[in-house]
């Protein structure tokens, strides 16, 4: 029996969460429509278990990479992504950033209040996209040249020579290593800001982002089908 990879066991995964995931706009979209009566209750279940469901995608994705040998780089470029997704990689998945754009566009009823408390958390994001994009930046160059980038390790620039392929093996096992903690951290941080923005919306706002932002993905995972 062959064995199956991780990347191919996400992969799987993902096909049955897209599936749901389709299921859950169209609910947010009825719920959206200012026709629709709809209670508190049920507003707030709604925002809930979509967050959930969106959790689910980076629990799932976070295990597969911690076990997931050579082809956790798999995960920087997904093959299970359609070509015009792969276009707004940012980490591997969308920039967290994004979310403040699709609010300008789905919510017309912010408070003043709500516009400041956003306004924070949007400059707060940005100074840790950059952070977190130089350090990415940094292990990128790496690549090139992996012995480079372990000082830490002390292995140096060496030549690869008799009894010299285990130090760069070892150094692979680094940047792999230093690869998924910088994954790890971008999907952090795309968490937390749709987690911090959510708190700030009404439950009525909240539906009118989620429902923007999972048609947006939708159609760009269409177009590139």
């Amino acid at each position: 029996m062959p064995i199956t990879s991780s990347s191919e066991t996400f992969a799987s995964f993902f096909n049955d969460w897209l599936c749901r995931h389709r299921q859950f706009v169209q609910q947010l979209a009825h719920l959206a429509d200012e026709t629709t009566i709809v209670t508190p209750i049920e507003e707030e279940s709604l925002v809930s278990n979509f967050l959930s469901h969106y959790l689910q995608y980076y629990e799932e994705k976070s295990v597969a990479m911690s076990v997931g040998g050579d082809d956790v780089y798999d995960f920087f470029s997904p093959p299970w992504l359609s070509s015009y997704e792969k276009l707004i990689l940012w980490i591997g998945g969308f920039k967290p950033g994004m979310v403040f754009k699709l609010i300008t566009t789905s919510v017309n009823d912010l408070t003043s209040h709500q516009i400041d408390q956003l306004e924070r958390i949007r400059l707060e994001t940005k100074r840790r996209e950059r952070d977190l994009m130089r350090r990415f930046a940094l292990l990128q160059q790496s690549v090139g040249d992996p012995l480079l980038m372990v000082p830490f390790r002390r292995i140096g620039v060496l030549r690869l020579g008799e009894g010299e392929q285990p130090e760069m093996e070892d150094a692979m096992e680094v940047l792999k290593v230093e690869m998924i903690k910088a994954m790890k951290n971008a999907d952090q941080l795309r968490c937390v800001t749709v987690g911090k923005v959510v708190e700030v919306l009404n439950p009525r706002q909240s539906i009118k982002l989620l429902r923007a932002a999972g048609e947006f993905y939708l159609r760009l995972r269409d177009l590139g089908v």
